[in-house]
């Protein structure tokens, strides 16, 4: 084509619509671009393009990151939802102040669910319960602390103290909890209770069956107390819980397996005094203060791990115990528990003849403790010379299984009990004696089904 015909084309090209007139110019520039050209020009022309993603990128991530600042537009890791659908693990993810606000049944619930054979119990329906429980004493409260108007002085001059002498109340007269009658016979008859049903010792037994142990019953108090609003945690007494109230004022010690009448708060100079704890309960951390909810879901695992012990699945039994002293590293009585399934571990690790087998550990912590004349000894690596004293641990049985009995038999106010030599006094396995001078909230008698007050008319 001549120069004059190809104008002729262009011209004609710009009566066209625009899109064919664009593909038209491209096809001109193609038959006289080089490749080389071609290329440049592609490069200029993504060059914006791409300027364009990254810039769009860019203020989307700056976006998200303000959202997330602002807590709009992400998720946290502590969502009410998940209620009842997290494990042990997703519960210690938590923060310390998530885990916090976890209800004290789902965690229990958490730890029950992951046992082989219970991973169907339905969190919902025990907090449903609960719920229910904690809203009976929400609507008793008003009319019953008329009593606590007629005589403060009676409750410690303290309503605080009155309402919680009225949630043990409620549950043993108007719910008829109890401590579970096999333990309690268990410990009448001095044998060692096998807890060989998790309902024992995690707190979906005692709902399903209002009996329950100094495990379970504590936690529902808590539970509730909670949920109305209370500062109360678990507290442990040796080997024992209680319901601990304290607002940074005062304190109080609610004895949650005791059934009436009346209620029992014993002082934490009562409880050493009379379990004969000594000082370092109190010192390490480990007893008569708040547990934190970290803490408290290593209690949880602890129980678990106690169930696993009992029925002899001793490799679950040592994992839950480790676990558990993550959680609360300063639980006296966790760690006590915990030795024994470490020495099986030991056992299935080590030969009887290698370091780290319980036999040469036995030997080693018998040279540097029964030897105190000589000072502590380093490890050794062949078997030591066997202890001076022999310890048989059985006697520790025996003096818990005394005790235990000694607990159950009923104690008058005043009257000082016989004591047995050599044994110390008995730790708050069951129910206990109402403290004196601790009255009986209003609660109705003869007992009657709960039914809510009437405003205006006095307590039945």
């Amino acid at each position: 084509m001549d120069a004059g015909g190809e104008y002729l084309q262009i011209g004609r090209a710009i009566h066209m619509s625009g899109k064919r007139a664009k593909q038209l110019r491209q096809a001109k520039k193609a038959t006289t671009e080089s490749p080389n050209r071609r290329f440049h020009r592609f490069v200029v022309m993504l060059v914006p393009f791409g300027i364009g993603v990254v810039l769009t990128a860019g203020g989307f991530l700056i976006y998200s990151n303000a959202g997330e600042s602002k807590g709009t537009t992400t998720k946290s890791s502590f969502n009410i939802a998940d209620a009842g659908h997290r494990t042990v693990a997703q519960l210690m993810a938590l923060s310390d102040a998530e885990l916090e606000k976890v209800d004290l049944v789902e965690m229990s619930v958490a730890a029950a669910k992951e046992i082989p054979g219970y991973e169907k119990l339905d969190y919902q329906h025990y907090k449903q319960v609960v719920d229910g429980w904690s809203d009976d004493v929400r609507r008793w409260m008003p009319v019953a602390e008329v009593n606590f108007q007629k005589s403060p002085k009676e409750w410690r001059n303290d309503i605080n103290f009155f309402r919680l002498g009225l949630l043990a109340t409620y549950l043993t007269r108007e719910r008829g909890i109890r401590y579970a009658e096999k333990y309690s016979q268990d410990q009448k008859e001095g044998k060692n209770s096998k807890y060989e049903d998790p309902g024992a010792l995690l707190v979906h037994g005692l709902i399903d069956t209002l009996r329950g142990t100094c495990a379970t019953m504590p936690v529902l108090h808590v539970a509730i107390g909670r949920r109305l609003g209370w500062p109360v945690s678990l507290a442990s007494v040796g080997p024992h819980y209680v319901c601990r109230y304290d607002d940074g004022k005062v304190h109080y010690n609610i004895e949650a397996t005791y059934a009436g009448p009346g209620f029992v708060s014993d002082s934490d100079e009562d409880y050493i005094k009379n379990d004969r704890l000594p000082k370092k309960a109190v010192t390490t951390g480990s007893d008569f203060r708040s547990l934190s909810g970290r803490e408290m879901l290593g209690v949880f695992v602890a129980l678990r791990a106690r169930y696993y012990w009992d029925t002899k699945q001793y490799d679950a039994a040592d994992r839950d115990y480790v676990l558990a002293r993550v959680l609360y590293p300063n639980h006296r009585y966790g760690f006590r528990e915990s030795i024994r399934a470490t020495v099986w571990r030991g056992e299935q690790l080590f030969e009887p003849s290698e370091t780290g087998h319980p036999a040469t550990m036995a030997a080693w912590l018998a040279s540097t403790y029964l030897r105190p004349t000589q000072g502590p000894r380093a490890m050794s690596r062949t078997t030591s010379e066997p202890p001076m004293v022999y310890h048989n641990p059985s006697i520790d049985v025996d003096q818990f299984n005394t005790m235990n009995r000694m607990n159950m038999q009923p104690q008058t106010p005043g009257v000082p009990q016989p004591g047995i030599p050599g044994v110390p006094q008995p730790p708050s396995y069951g129910p206990r004696t109402p403290q004196p001078g601790v009255p009986q909230p209003g609660m109705p008698q003869p007992y009657q089904p709960y039914q809510p007050p009437v405003p205006g008319q006095p307590p039945r």
